[in-house]
């Protein structure tokens, strides 16, 4: 089960729907002298991961296609900017995608 609590989603100056990032996190990412590639090759568990992506203000869209994200939280974010008012809120896991779904809850540790 995961155990980060999933941030909040907005439209961002060009009506994508996005994640509300968190002002520190996308700090420390842009100067930080830590990029998202290297940040790749670490070691973190996939709750940490999920979590990541959402606070440095992935888009619904791209959040649904990162590997790591388990199709349960995929289509719960999706539910969740619906539920919002976002009638129009999709990733490509709403419609079963091919290349995306399929991918599990680990138990993992960080």
């Amino acid at each position: 089960m995961m155990k980060h609590p999933m941030q909040p989603l907005e439209t961002d100056e060009h009506g994508v729907l996005r994640f509300k990032q968190n002002a520190i996190v996308r700090y420390l990412l842009d100067n930080g002298g830590i990029d998202l590639n290297r940040i790749a090759c670490l070691q973190f568990s996939q709750d940490d991961r999920v979590q990541f992506a959402q606070l440095i203000g992935y888009s619904l869209r791209g959040f649904h296609e990162l590997n790591y994200v388990p199709d349960s939280v995929a289509l719960a974010a999706s539910e969740a900017a619906r539920k919002h008012g976002f009638e129009s809120a999709c990733g490509c896991r709403d419609d079963g995608c091919e290349i995306h779904c399929g991918v599990d809850e680990q138990d993992t540790a960080g």
